[in-house]
């Protein structure tokens, strides 16, 4: 797919250039070889009250000190 940067129009068809409404040369909208990459996420702790979130469930869970 391909976009106008100008009036953000998006065009299915691969062979056209410009925008059919203002001239502008179209940008992809994405790139077709590209993956996403799932980063590990850090575990979120709350220092006052002790507490522990588990990034993967979301649970809370309380550490004993």
């Amino acid at each position: 797919m391909k976009r106008c940067p100008a009036c953000d129009l998006v065009y299915n068809h691969e062979l056209l250039q410009f925008c059919r409404y203002d001239g502008v040369r179209l940008v992809e909208t994405y790139w077709r070889e590209a993956t996403t990459q799932l980063l590990p996420l850090p575990e979120m702790s709350n220092q006052n009250a002790g507490a522990h979130v588990d990034h993967r469930t979301g649970e809370l869970q309380s550490r004993a000190k």
